[in-house]
């Protein structure tokens, strides 16, 4: 089995890629294979300029990694996104990412079947500032599907941490509501 988180934060030592580091180590316990991905490490164009051309061709005019990178997510068991929000929305790099899954699948079977299944998302964010709008962002590829991804939502705020120093995951009640989010990721089966 092997389990993928891609972040979506371009700080190698924040809350997100720190928060991932821990959830992939508890799925390495776990048994499961892990790979890390940082996103600022890829290139990605948005979509854009071709006509929709990959609604009628199935095929992208751009060429960057994106089918690198959704490939690794085709060939994973489980996919955790850990993805920070700015301004009270999730990064522009998570929605080109998203978006330019259209020309990729087929039909929604294998949509669902070979990637919206096997996600789970950390949304690192305070409330003050609409985090928990983000996550309705990040719920609505799912909306009208007979199922929904496990997700966290991590507010520094709530912790007394700071959301710049990247410390949020040293606080034992985030370790345990961690804990908690890949035992529920790992009994999907």
């Amino acid at each position: 089995m092997k389990a993928l988180g891609i972040v979506f934060s371009s700080r190698d030592n924040g809350n997100c890629s720190n928060a991932m580091k821990y959830c992939l180590n508890k799925m390495k316990d776990k048994g499961y294979e892990t790979e890390a991905l940082n996103i600022f490490q890829y290139e990605i164009e948005g979509c854009g300029k071709c006509n929709y051309i990959c609604f009628n061709s199935g095929e992208c005019l751009k060429k960057d990694d994106i089918p690198k990178l959704y490939k690794k997510c085709f060939d994973a068991d489980k996919i955790i996104f850990a993805i920070p929000t700015f301004c009270g929305h999730l990064t522009s790099q998570y929605f080109k990412f998203w978006e330019r899954s259209q020309s990729l699948f087929k039909d929604e079977i294998e949509y669902e079947n070979t990637f919206l299944k096997k996600i789970n998302l950390i949304i690192v964010g305070n409330l003050s500032s609409g985090a928990d709008m983000a996550v309705h962002e990040a719920l609505y590829s799912f909306i009208n599907r007979s199922f929904y991804p496990e997700v966290i939502l991590l507010s520094s705020e709530e912790y007394n941490t700071s959301s710049i120093k990247g410390d949020l995951v040293k606080s034992s009640e985030v370790k345990e509501r961690l804990n908690n989010f890949i035992e529920r990721i790992v009994s999907k089966g």
